[in-house]
């Protein structure tokens, strides 16, 4: 029994920094997206600004594999002066612990996070 909240303990501290790791990640893509700025790929190319945007995500994201297929910016291109940009990102968690992880179908349960920026004229 001890055994069981222990691993109950452990699965809830990943499933809580899964969290928190993918909604900073989506807070700092939504500052990125209010300067206007791109950023350049690894080859020193530019990227647009939804590009951009992703790039954020996932590098703000460590330890997490966000796919962009899990992503959404709304407007596509990352909006203009004026305009309000939502991002969101959604994550599969996987539970590692053999006793939690039959509890949920799948072993996995899915979250997704969300923000929205004004882009201010830049």
């Amino acid at each position: 029994m001890v055994i069981v909240v222990l691993a109950g303990i452990v699965e809830f501290g990943r499933h809580y920094h899964a969290k928190l790791t993918l909604r900073h990640a989506v807070s700092e893509a939504g500052r990125f997206a209010v300067t206007g700025q791109t950023s350049l790929d690894s080859l020193g190319n530019p990227l647009t600004r939804a590009e951009s945007i992703v790039q954020k995500i996932q590098s703000s994201a460590s330890g997490l594999n966000v796919l962009v297929t899990d992503l959404n910016i709304n407007p596509p291109d990352g909006g203009s002066p004026g305009q309000v940009v939502t991002i969101d990102a959604t994550y599969r968690f996987y539970f590692v612990m053999p006793g939690i992880k039959q509890l949920f179908s799948g072993g996995y349960v899915d979250f997704t996070t969300a923000t929205s920026v004004y882009n201010e004229p830049f």
